[in-house]
């Protein structure tokens, strides 16, 4: 689907701005001929749509095949007539960070978005460029840096809630050892692992940019891309933080682990400790005292040998259980 706005080349200061919207392809090719500024922004491009975009603004052949496909990674080509670009906008997708990929192309009276259908940045800067006369001010590098600052802008919210998740994560663990939150930490890991995979070429396409002439035609244009840049780096910066937050939650759970399992061993070795006399004293009775010689024999009862040795078991398990009760091992 094409949209588009058209903005007069030249309009006198007693004359109305008038902004044209969704011109046919006829009166777009009229207006590119007159030098008016135009915003074409094409969602879900169709094959006939593409062929028009490479006849009227003659994309090179290796354009054309980018604005086919998704290649996952911003990247910036520079042509004679124009200048072409990547940026990606994230959304969080079955706890997977995917990028919408916005495919933007640069000329001298003309700015062109392509992209998928959807919620996008593209929507919130072409919707502030249909409001604000003074948008079009700037000609196309501000269209550039409008929807370049709404891509920017997209990745603060999803900061904000992979942020909250960990310390909600940081707090379970530290109230009840969080033995079901590793898997969690982990996957918010490997989210701002992709986070970051955007984030580093994207801020390497923010610095070749500044470095255009054809785009920084003015001081105060270089100064709005560099303010642009600095939050990517905030970004980077915040990420990086953010992921040793992760390995900080993760090695808490690693320790609330082996000191659950240390004081598992410790109960079962007190427990050892306590039935080890009384194993001894029952394998000691289990011995044949029965002699053929008459000063050998043991001089009691049956009764009262198994009497003895139930006050013996019992007063030993008791003993040790006190005293390891006093020495706070149990």
């Amino acid at each position: 689907m094409l949209r588009s706005l058209v903005a007069p080349a030249h309009v006198a200061q007693d004359e109305e701005f008038v902004l044209r919207r969704n011109a046919v392809e006829a009166d777009l090719e009229t207006a590119l001929a007159a030098g008016d500024l135009v915003w074409l922004d094409i969602s879900d491009a169709s094959d006939d749509e593409i062929q028009w975009l490479e006849r009227v603004f003659k994309l090179h052949p290796a354009v054309v095949s980018d604005l086919k496909r998704e290649d996952r990674r911003p990247t910036l080509m520079v042509y004679p007539e124009y200048l072409f670009l990547s940026l990606f906008q994230p959304h969080i997708r079955l706890n997977k960070v995917a990028g919408e990929e916005i495919h933007c192309l640069i000329g001298e009276n003309f700015f062109i978005t392509v992209r998928t259908s959807g919620k996008s940045a593209v929507d919130s800067a072409y919707e502030r460029a249909a409001q604000l006369r003074d948008s079009w001010h700037g000609g196309t590098p501000y269209l550039l840096y409008l929807t370049a600052q709404f891509v920017v802008d997209s990745y603060y919210p999803l900061l904000d809630r992979i942020s909250n998740q960990l310390n909600e994560l940081e707090e379970s663990v530290l109230l009840n050892g969080g033995s079901l939150s590793q898997k969690a930490v982990f996957r918010i890991k490997q989210q701002l692992i992709e986070l970051r995979q955007m984030v580093a070429p994207q801020r390497e396409v923010l610095s070749s940019v500044i470095g255009e002439d054809r785009i920084m035609r003015t001081g105060e244009s270089r100064d709005l891309f560099r303010h642009l840049y600095e939050r990517l780096l905030r970004i980077y910066d915040v990420i990086d933080a953010q992921r040793d937050l992760t390995s900080n939650v993760l090695d808490l759970i690693e320790s609330q682990t082996a000191s659950k399992l240390g004081n598992a061993v410790n109960r079962l070795t007190i427990l050892s400790m306590i039935f080890l006399p009384l194993t001894f004293i029952m394998g000691l009775f289990e011995l044949n005292f029965v002699t053929t010689e008459p000063e050998l024999r043991i001089p009691l009862s049956g009764d009262v040998v198994l009497l003895i040795i139930l006050l013996l078991t019992f007063s030993f398990g008791v003993t040790l259980v006190w005293v390891f009760r006093r020495k706070g091992w149990l």
